[in-house]
């Protein structure tokens, strides 16, 4: 008879996700592949996957929160060629931009053998893991989701799952124009202090490296294998490949 041990093992050990790294990308195209990836997923036709990527500047809101929370006009906003977007992840409004990366995961939690809270908390500390190869120590806090550092945020995250499979994920600041968080309330907190890498290390750190750390750690916190793929379906973004 198998034991409970040898039958988690056996289920890890078959995870694996397909990893597209996506470049610099607007956040409409990249939404637009995540609802189709979900929806072959939880149709059985599609595999696990991880899609990495920066975003050229917008403003996100979340399904609970389709007002958008600025501390200044939207015609500003228009100004600085923000875009606001409604989003059906949880969570209130959040920044992204170039100098961020953007991980999305969609997987079948239910294969996984894991529930939403288990799996937000994987991609919570895999930023923590990315941090501490950079010595940082990254931290969660009773103000919601998202990885801290000190008293500064670095990290937000929401996700959006549907009969079990999750898409969002999880944004780490590592040097983004840390002026535009200055035109929202992140996270609907009007007293947040959002941080980047850059910032806490004092100099300036290569997203490339980054997002190889991330690959690194989020394999390792989800005993799965990662693989690097093409871009899906042949879909092209509009800027570059890294």
């Amino acid at each position: 008879m198998r034991t409970i041990g040898e039958e988690r093992v056996d289920r890890e050990s078959s995870r694996s996700v397909a990893v597209y790294e996506l470049g610099t990308t607007s956040y409409r195209e990249v939404h637009r592949l995540q609802q189709r990836l979900q929806a072959q997923r939880r149709e059985g036709s599609g595999a696990d996957a991880l899609l990495l990527t920066e975003h050229r500047p917008v403003f996100t809101l979340g399904r609970s929160h389709p007002t958008p929370n600025l501390r200044v006009s939207e015609d500003l906003v228009r100004q600085y060629g923000i875009e606001i977007v409604q989003t059906e992840r949880g969570g209130d409004i959040t920044y992204h931009g170039p100098g961020q990366l953007v991980a999305y995961g969609i997987v079948d939690l239910k294969a996984w053998g894991m529930g939403v809270l288990d799996y937000m908390s994987g991609l919570e500390d895999t930023v923590m893991g990315v941090l501490a190869d950079w010595g940082l120590r990254g931290e969660r806090s009773a103000l919601g989701r998202g990885v801290w550092v000190g008293e500064g945020k670095i990290a937000s995250a929401g996700l959006n799952v549907r009969r079990w499979v999750t898409m969002h994920g999880i944004a780490l600041n590592i040097d983004p124009d840390m002026s535009h968080f200055e035109l929202i309330n992140p996270c609907g907190m009007p007293d947040i202090e959002m941080t980047s890498m850059a910032a806490e290390v004092g100099k300036q750190v290569a997203f490339t490296e980054v997002a190889e750390a991330f690959i690194f750690h989020f394999a390792r916190v989800f005993a799965c294998g990662a693989n690097p793929v093409p871009i899906p379906g042949g879909d092209k973004t509009s800027g570059h490949t890294r």
